[in-house]
């Protein structure tokens, strides 16, 4: 156990940077941008190789070969599981680089040859023209981290969104502060910039696999009997995978549709900040349990399964409920201090912190569905998962049919949050390891005192800014949170700990005995 936590500090660590850098991205894209069609142009365009990344390189893909490759390494050869790799990504390099190219290919003709009359869809389109391609390397990239992962070394993956967030930056200060360009050649260089990131995205692990597994690289198109079990596991979670990764981009062209702009940058601002919890946290939690589900499963170890899917599933929920409260709470002064620059002033920060506040209920149901979906794949039950993802996506698209009329961008944010819900609760529900009984239980999962240490919290922090003062420029924000997070820190973990919550304790006991 305690390699495994100090796998989830490595993968946290770096993921805590990478969410840092992209922090700072966000903040000097809003400041470049703000709220212009352009900006929410670039952000709908930069969401269609993010969707089909999530969908098949770290997520279904990813999720399908790992515990394939796993057992074929364990059981079997690591020249098996090697012959296995360039199986995959011979198909995957060859399938998605043909795609790439058409969509390319037709994305520039739509947007330059008059087809699409409004410019704010042009604009869009043109940009996709730009960027699509690095869906071939950032999914090449993504099954190279997942045969490393498999290996026990997690590094290569955990540093790759670093990479990407300071192409991005590097890329916006020489082009605004530097070159002084306009806002579409800005756009332009910045999806330039993104597939040079994915170009060394893709070179880190290709070389680390070289030099520790002696990996090369080969066009191998035959099949064999791993093949066909990783392409059965596939189809069933890539159209569960397609399914939630449509659920986003639903909710994003139904903010690019408003007519008036700022409803896609609000959107897409609030899901950054409910990411860095979730990327942080929640996903490396799920990133580096995953491959020990699927070896207890593959060993026919139920009680270590159980433990793994108790303990993750433990955490996920401590970490991540108090960031909720606390990014609900905190949202007006947090979006101050990072996002008032430029040309994001205070109105776009008041509109802005309704939807945060809306979206971070959200948060602890993301989280948690992440991780039992990677429970399922474990399991190799793909088609859990599945149904899950469509009645979310149902639920989404009705609940945003029905609120956007009357509550606009305000009504597509309760939408994901109520979809993500239902995805949740069904998730949990089709559980055979987590029966109501545990959920509700003292033990093993702690809900009872991860809630109440997470309102203990939130009822300091508001007592606090009674007794203190209410910040009304930057200065005053930023200090008003350097006074109210640690404050808040302090209480969930001492309330954790008086009610003997595992990880708390062991925590101090580590800080105290060290």
């Amino acid at each position: 156990m305690g390699k495994l936590m100090g796998r989830l500090s490595l993968v946290s660590s770096l993921t805590l940077m990478s969410r840092i850098l992209g922090l700072g991205r966000d903040v000097l894209f809003f400041s470049c941008f703000g709220a212009s069609l352009i900006g929410e142009a670039f952000i709908l365009a930069f969401t269609f190789p993010n969707l089909f990344r999530r969908m098949l390189g770290e997520g279904t893909l990813s999720s399908a070969f790992i515990p394939v490759f796993t057992d074929t390494l364990r059981a079997k050869s690591k020249e098996k599981a090697l012959f296995l790799l360039n199986q995959v990504t011979s198909r995957l390099f060859g399938f998605l680089g043909l795609g790439s190219f058409f969509v390319c290919t037709v994305s520039y003709y739509v947007s330059r040859y008059g087809i699409l009359e409004h410019p704010k869809w042009a604009e869009g389109i043109f940009l996709n023209s730009l960027s699509f391609g690095y869906v071939v390397l950032i999914c090449g990239s993504a099954i190279l981290v997942g045969s490393l992962n498999s290996t026990g070394r997690f590094f290569e993956g955990a540093f790759s969104p670093v990479i990407l967030n300071l192409f991005m930056i590097l890329s916006m200060v020489a082009g605004k502060f530097i070159f002084g360009l306009d806002l579409s050649k800005l756009a332009a260089v910045l999806c330039i910039s993104v597939m040079l990131a994915g170009m060394v995205q893709l070179l880190l692990p290709w070389l680390k696999l070289r030099s520790s597994l002696n990996w090369k690289f080969q066009l191998i198109f035959s099949g064999s009997a791993e093949m066909d079990q990783i392409k059965s596991l596939f189809w069933v979670g890539a159209l569960g995978a397609a399914v939630g990764q449509i659920n986003i981009l639903v909710s994003r062209f139904f903010a690019y549709s408003l007519d008036e702009s700022g409803g896609l940058s609000y959107l897409f601002l609030s899901s950054r900040l409910v990411e860095l919890p979730l990327g942080v946290f929640a996903i490396a939690i799920s990133t580096v349990f995953f491959p020990e589900m699927a070896r207890a499963v593959s060993g026919g170890e139920r009680s270590k399964f159980l433990e793994s899917v108790h303990k993750g599933l433990r955490l996920t929920a401590g970490i991540t409920i108090p960031a909720a409260v606390g990014l609900a709470t905190l949202a007006e002064p947090i979006l101050t201090t990072l996002f008032q620059w430029g040309e994001f002033g205070k109105e776009e920060v008041l509109d802005a912190s309704e939807i945060l506040l809306i979206a971070s209920a959200g948060l602890p149901f993301y989280a948690i569905s992440t991780f039992l979906v990677k429970v399922y794949h474990s399991k190799k039950r793909m088609s859990l998962p599945l149904q899950a993802a469509i009645i979310s996506l149902t639920a989404n698209l009705l609940f945003s049919l029905f609120l956007i009329g009357e509550y606009k961008v305000h009504g597509l944010a309760w939408a994901n949050v109520l979809a993500a819900i239902m995805q949740t609760l069904y998730l949990v529900f089709r559980l055979e390891e987590i029966s109501l009984k545990t959920l509700l239980g003292y033990q093993p999962l702690h809900l009872f005192t991860i809630l109440l240490s997470s309102s203990t919290m939130a009822l300091v922090v508001w007592m606090a800014r009674q007794v203190l003062f209410i910040p009304s420029n930057k200065v005053e924000n930023l200090f008003y949170l350097f006074l109210t997070i640690p404050l808040g820190l302090v209480t969930y973990g001492a309330v954790l700990s008086i009610f003997r919550f595992p990880e708390a304790r062991k925590l101090i006991q580590k800080i105290l005995f060290r």
